[in-house]
């Protein structure tokens, strides 16, 4: 078997929507594998920035590589001992279904071309066709290959795909409106054309949420999600009407609805609208409760909001939502509440100057996701929300002690995840995170958890930095002590477990020249040095190098420096 040779375009010459291709040569004759094998590393195929070449002598050897190697295209004689070309055929489409076969043969076999046509070979040539033929054959073959993954059907499916995805992009999308989420808020109108939603960004809407009380037994997930569909589908019957709506599942038991004034019904004033839409949720719900329960026999409570709401302040209108039904008012099961005109609750009683009415837990998991995500200002812009909310009098210092033992729990947990421990001692005493109390300076614990902060999100920038380095340094010690071994991006990308396209782009953002340069450049300076150095054949340090033959290694050498490796060898020394 041939080991593998990879040469191509070079990244600063490449085209957008150029791509990586993989060519497997295969035919029992080797001066015929070697010799193909050196053309097409020479070549540049337009439309393809870089080109693999793999050789092999036999059915078997091509086998070995397509186990271990994705290939496009394969360019093999037709007739050959053992395996013959239409056998290696079917062996190559069973394991690579998209991989083109452009057959080749001595000999103008007019049985074999047609058995070859009729299973799907790409195309078939005569080796008496030259050089410039083959190479045409395979540039407008792989060329086919790869406008082939853009035909029609695949955008049918992805159509089809994008549909069934709809329901979990538009709860994603929604959730992430009542998480507070700014880029959801900015871009949902058109979020909400995209993905079918026929609510109106610009308009007010209602929140309103839903939860089963008793499940009654019913335990299996496929069953509790058909209930909450058959539960969707009754209130879509009694809201139609006057509203429009949008809904989804949320925690298995819960079910939320934005709720607006249908448009044909613009004739009213807007805040006469609205009343009349709030008066008709109100007594939906009763039916809602009743039809549930009657054909489903499924107890249901509503939250609903006190009045329509613009975007912006529907996330506090669905926490205080939460708690309204978390609490609760009188009934455990069936209720019927109103989100009152003043939340009621701890995390409620006062509101900081920027109008911050959201519970301690809801800022928590913001700064939690913020600090996982590497999200460094928007993580700072909430923690300075959550240090402004009022902790005066008794109920102040409850909330302290609940902000400093969360945000406590947050780094913390951070620091033991990411193994960073003994750095962040170094730097800042620990200690002062199991002293935390209600009795305890508030601003030495605010500048603790500040100072923290820094420390993780500079380790979190450091270490991605330094993670990069340490791959880029490993990966260049491997390729000089492994020059005369299989170098190809597919075989880099097993030793390093990454996918070869990814490191080959990683290794190029973090050095910045290709790795295929770099790892022509570690030959070439590897072979100047043994002709100076050492006595070896020419032959002998084309092998010590890595090339499949000491022709190629004649052509790329003298290509690359100027001269053939004897006029090198034989010049005279400084």
């Amino acid at each position: 078997m041939e080991r593998i040779a990879s040469m191509g375009t070079r990244d600063a010459d490449r085209k957008e929507g150029e791509r990586l291709a993989r060519l497997l040569i295969v035919d029992n004759e080797k001066i015929i594998v070697d010799g193909l094998v050196g053309y097409f590393l020479d070549l540049k195929l337009e439309g393809l920035a870089e080109l693999e070449v793999f050789g092999a002598h036999s059915g078997a050897e091509a086998l070995a590589i397509l186990e271990e190697t994705k290939i496009d295209l394969v360019l093999s004689d037709i007739r050959m001992p053992g395996m013959s070309g239409l056998e290696l055929q079917r062996e190559v489409v069973r394991r690579w279904p998209r991989c083109k076969v452009i057959f080749l043969s001595g000999y103008d076999e007019f049985p074999y071309i047609q058995q070859a046509m009729r299973i799907g070979a790409d195309n078939y040539i005569l080796k008496t066709e030259g050089y410039e033929a083959i190479a045409e054959a395979v540039r407008k073959s792989l060329i086919k290959q790869q406008e082939s993954a853009q035909f029609q059907s695949l955008l049918d499916i992805s159509r089809e795909q994008f549909q069934a995805a709809l329901p979990l992009m538009g709860k994603d999308l929604m959730t992430r409106l009542l998480l507070d989420d700014p880029a959801a808020l900015t871009q949902r109108q058109r979020q909400f054309e995209k993905l079918q939603i026929m609510l109106d960004g610009d308009e007010p809407v209602l929140l309103m949420i839903g939860r089963i009380d008793h499940w009654r037994g019913i335990c299996s997930p496929s069953d509790r999600a058909l209930i909450a569909y058959s539960i969707q589908n009754i209130a879509e019957e009694y809201l139609r009407p006057f509203l429009v709506h949008y809904s989804f599942v949320c925690e298995t038991s819960r079910i939320i609805w934005f709720l607006q004034p249908r448009s044909d019904h613009e004739n009213d004033d807007a805040e006469r609208l609205q009343r009349r839409a709030l008066l008709f949720v109100q007594h939906s719900v009763e039916d809602i409760q009743a039809t549930c329960r009657s054909m489903l026999h499924i107890s249901l409570s509503f939250a609903i909001g006190r009045a329509f709401k613009e975007w912006p302040a529907i996330p506090e209108s669905f926490e205080a939502l939460k708690l309204l039904l978390n609490r609760g008012l009188g009934m455990k099961e069936e209720a019927i509440l109103l989100e009152p005109s003043e939340p009621f609750g701890s995390a409620f009683a006062d509101k900081d100057q920027e109008g911050n009415g959201f519970p301690v837990s809801y800022h928590i998991h913001k700064l939690q996701n913020h600090l996982e995500n590497g999200e460094r200002n928007e993580f700072y812009s909430v923690l300075g929300r959550v240090f402004a909310i009022p902790q005066e009098g008794e109920i102040g210092a409850s909330i302290r002690l609940e902000i400093a033992l969360s945000l406590g729990g947050i780094f913390l947990s951070a620091v033991n995840r990411w193994g960073i421990g003994q750095e962040v001692a170094r730097k800042m005493d620990l200690d002062v995170f199991s002293r935390i109390g209600v009795d305890r300076d508030w601003k030495a614990d605010k500048d603790a958890f500040l100072r923290l902060a820094d420390i993780l999100f500079a380790n979190r920038s450091q270490q991605g930095v330094d993670q990069g380095t340490e791959l880029t340094e490993k990966i260049q010690n491997y390729i000089k002590s492994h020059l005369s071994d299989d170098l190809t991006m597919t075989r880099l990308g097993t030793v390093f477990n990454h996918n070869p396209y990814y490191l080959s782009r990683l290794y190029k953002q973090i050095v910045g020249i290709s790795l295929l340069d770099y790892i022509t450049e570690m030959r070439m300076e590897r072979a100047k040095q043994l002709l100076v150095e050492s006595d070896l054949r020419i032959q002998d340090i084309s092998k010590a190098v890595g090339f499949i033959s000491e022709g190629y290694f004649y052509r790329f050498f003298k290509k690359t420096i100027g001269m053939t490796p004897s006029e090198f060898r034989e010049r005279p020394k400084l």
